[in-house]
């Protein structure tokens, strides 16, 4: 008996090793992969740095990073920026929130009848074919030049994707286990909420990350095109005014916005897909 349990006490043994190996991998990885971006972005900045006190490039046309620093340091200390970031954020939720969710519903309701997704497919492909971003002088006519029309325009392309997304992942699903589900007595709700809406959620996931990118570039464009507030409006104005740090600088700013929202769809998304071993 004692024979056994030493044998069991090594193996345990060996798989602790292991995993403490496994994660001292991961972590040397992850600190070399940030060493590697960080060292990426300070010759991306010191070459272009180089580049205009060389006068190699004309800083009016593309600025400089000192400029732009400079440009955000004073955006930030006098809090004229926050305004429009708020205005901005709140229009991509909003209508991220409202595309994704009709998206969603409207390609499992697709999905569950079959009859009502063919008689809607030529005027759903016909809507989704429509260049949108060239059509948002239209909504802000229709939606007026306030935060309405962004996110109108932002719902209209965060809608087919998901739609789309979700149709996709519920077409990959094995048939042959749906097949055994039935044959095991499932009716067509356990089917949907066991089998169908957990197999389609990697697709749905990529489906949000996608959207909440569109949604912020739906945003933009509208707020170029005409508002009162939000950082599209602040390039369109720094753009008329010909100060290149301010549209750079404005710019990188929705870069670190769309990069915090799709850290938070990512994460969502491991953690909802824990359960298949996806979360690394």
């Amino acid at each position: 008996m004692s024979v056994h349990a030493e044998s069991a006490d090594r193996v345990l043994d060996t798989l602790a090793r292991s995993e403490a190996d496994r994660l001292s991998r991961r972590r040397r990885r992850t600190a070399w992969v940030w060493t590697t971006r960080a060292l990426v972005l300070a010759v991306f900045l010191g070459s272009w740095q180089w580049a205009v006190d060389a006068q190699l490039i004309d800083p009016f046309f593309f600025s400089q990073p000192r400029a732009i620093a400079q440009f955000l340091a004073e955006e930030v200390r006098d809090g004229s920026i926050w305004p429009h970031v708020f205005v901005t954020l709140r229009e991509t939720l909003a209508g991220f929130a409202l595309g994704a969710a009709a998206g969603i519903a409207a390609g499992i309701v697709r999905m569950q009848f079959p009859f009502a997704a063919d008689v809607s497919n030529p005027f759903l492909t016909i809507l989704n074919v429509l260049p949108r971003v060239a059509l948002a002088p239209m909504f802000i006519i229709w939606f007026g030049v306030g935060e309405g029309s962004k996110i109108a325009l932002s719902v209209s392309l965060v809608f087919f994707i998901l739609m789309l997304n979700t149709e996709a992942g519920i077409r990959s699903l094995d048939r042959e286990l749906i097949v055994t589900m039935r044959a095991l007595g499932a009716t067509d709700r356990q089917l949907f909420w066991k089998v169908m809406l957990p197999g389609a959620v990697p697709s749905i996931f990529g489906g949000l990350r996608l959207g909440v990118v569109y949604s912020l570039l739906a945003v933009v464009v509208g707020e170029m095109i005409s508002a009162r507030m939000g950082l599209g409006q602040r390039i369109a104005f720094y753009a008329a005014s010909f100060r290149a740090e301010g549209v750079l600088g404005t710019i990188l700013v929705l870069a670190m916005i769309g990069l915090g929202l799709n850290f938070v769809v990512v994460r969502a998304e491991a953690l909802l897909l824990r359960w298949k071993g996806e979360a690394a």
